[in-house]
């Protein structure tokens, strides 16, 4: 058909399309603003009850820790009053062994007061640049004092390009001592514990090893590691783990533990140089080369 006997829509009916269509167009930038308004609101109810939650978690933290630090006031003073009978008195058999009760369980409950304060005062921590090297070895001596008599085998592979961190000193030391003495009670004064520390190829992290080559621990008591008061000992509290973890995460940093039943335990810490940047994710799985694969030594 020519182009001039085509059928034309008037120009009015034109016009009403486009305003219908633009009308559609507004009725949809409505719904969506709608829909934005009430996201918001949500986001701020969320961000409210967050805020609120955390200063709950933070006023029960300082109450707690509050509590823990006057009842080991009297704690001390009974356990130091059994000491001192034990000590000092002619106590006749049956006497000495009730005395010695009260001694030994007020130790006991000195010890998990002292951990209870330790797990509310993870919140703050003062953060300055540190030489991680100069702290594993520390503690590692102190763990040897704390665990004697101690006749484990030590060996380091450090990396000599490790450069100072920013960390928190003191709450690194109490995971590292705790790693240490949990290595050392699992090969049982026998054994090879490993400390190996290394830079990432990024060069924003480090890596911390420990490895021992102790009975391992069985899968289905990993996946409870970290748990507070979890603990597959006879004397432990269960605190130790989820302390550290606690720790690590406050440096936005990760631990993970790999076992393996009759081989031996490895624990992996990874660290940040720096604070300012975001929480690393876990690294990748390593392969051990065969000469450094925990085994019977």
């Amino acid at each position: 058909m020519p182009e001039e006997h085509r059928e034309r829509k008037p120009a009015g009916s034109r016009g009403k399309s486009v305003r219908e269509a633009l009308q559609g167009l507004e009725k949809e930038n409505r719904s969506l603003v709608e829909q934005l308004v009430r996201a918001s609101a949500l986001i701020r109810e969320l961000e409210n009850r967050h805020y609120e939650a955390s200063r709950k978690e933070r006023e029960g933290k300082m109450i707690a820790a509050g509590l823990l630090h006057d009842l080991r006031n009297p704690l001390g003073v009974i356990s130091s009053c059994a000491q001192f009978c034990l000590e000092n008195v002619d106590l006749d058999p049956a006497t000495r062994e009730k005395v010695q009760t009260i001694f030994e369980n007020s130790q006991k409950a000195q010890d998990l007061t002292k951990q209870f304060l330790d797990y509310t005062k993870t919140s703050l921590l003062d953060f300055k640049p540190i030489k991680l090297h100069q702290v594993l070895l520390s503690m590692w001596k102190m763990s040897k004092l704390e665990s004697a008599p101690c006749r484990v085998a030590f060996e380091t592979r450090l990396d000599k390009r490790l450069p100072e961190i920013m960390a928190s000193r003191e709450n690194l030391e109490r995971v590292f001592l705790n790693l240490f003495i949990n290595a050392i009670y699992a090969v049982s004064n026998e054994g090879k514990v490993i400390l190996e520390t290394r830079l990432l190829p990024s060069r924003d992290r480090v890596e911390i090893q420990i490895i021992d080559n102790g009975e391992g621990i069985p899968k289905e008591q990993q996946e409870r590691l970290f748990e507070p008061f979890y603990t597959t000992r006879e004397t432990g509290y269960g605190l130790g783990l989820s302390i550290c973890q606690s720790i690590i995460h406050q440096h936005k940093g990760t631990i993970a533990i790999e076992s393996q039943v009759g081989k031996g335990t490895t624990v992996t810490v990874l660290l940040p140089v720096s604070q300012s940047g975001p929480p690393p994710e876990r690294g990748e799985k390593k392969d051990f080369p065969k000469s450094q694969t925990p085994g019977p030594t």
